[in-house]
């Protein structure tokens, strides 16, 4: 059994991207786990006490601990970050399919890079929506310290976005999908072709976290699925037996 770390919420749903690239790695290899739920400031004892790695450093130089973490109680292993996860998951947990096949690591790594180093116009349209809908009190404050200043927001209650400028937002959000969808071919069901991979977990991440986020009921997932022929909603239908929450 493995236990995933995952943030809380006002609903038991996962709706974090990191996260949800190792819930679709643990239901691909069909590995029997269980989902723990914390707070943004819980995260770092916890993890402390777990004896999780750090996956990064604050500004100040200190470790910074983030979810996803599992902890594999089977084998005692404690991994921290999804890509790591998905690597331990192939060596510990092996399958016909690999989340990341041999010979295409250096592939991979460079998609996550070149796919998370444009999300910046998707985060200033999602973070406030995560604040003021998403997450719990105690998460709120954590969040609203850390996140809205890299945002350039200020003040929450008081920011807001012009019509002219979501709309560019989302234009750019677009451009990022269209930049995968645009070296695939009309037939390919994946980002490799014909074989489920690592990368379309990491593409169809975002897009839980936007289903999640906006509501499939509104005008902004509305517009995402009918982007580039559909692509995304046929994605999202394919990946749907990966979705199971435990």
């Amino acid at each position: 059994m493995i236990t995933l770390y995952d943030f809380d919420g006002k609903v038991k749903h996962p709706w974090n991207v990191s996260v949800w690239k190792a819930r679709y790695s643990l239901n691909f290899k069909n590995v029997p786990y269980k989902t723990i739920w914390l707070e943004y400031p819980d995260i770092e004892p916890k993890m402390k006490k777990l004896g999780a790695r750090p996956t990064g450093l604050k500004p100040d130089g200190s470790p910074m601990y983030t979810l996803p973490v599992i902890h594999d109680h089977t084998t005692g292993a404690i991994v921290s970050d999804s890509a790591l996860i998905a690597e331990y998951l192939d060596k510990t947990y092996p399958t016909t399919t690999q989340l990341i096949p041999t010979g295409t690591h250096a592939l991979q790594a460079a998609f996550r890079e070149m796919f998370g180093s444009k999300m910046a116009p998707l985060a200033l349209l999602v973070v406030p929506q995560v604040i003021n809908k998403v997450v719990n009190g105690p998460s709120v404050e954590y969040m609203t310290r850390n996140y809205l200043p890299k945002l350039g927001i200020s003040n929450l209650e008081t920011w807001t976005m012009s019509e002219e400028e979501r709309n560019e937002h989302w234009e750019k959000v677009k451009a990022l999908l269209g930049s995968v969808h645009g070296t695939m071919k009309a037939e390919d069901k994946w980002i490799m072709g014909g074989e489920i991979s690592f990368a379309d977990f990491v593409v169809g991440s975002i897009l839980e976290m936007m289903k999640t986020t906006f509501g499939t009921a509104g005008e902004d997932w509305r517009r995402v699925v009918n982007w580039h022929d559909g692509r995304w909603d046929r994605m999202m239908s394919e990946l749907e037996k990966y979705s199971a929450v435990y």
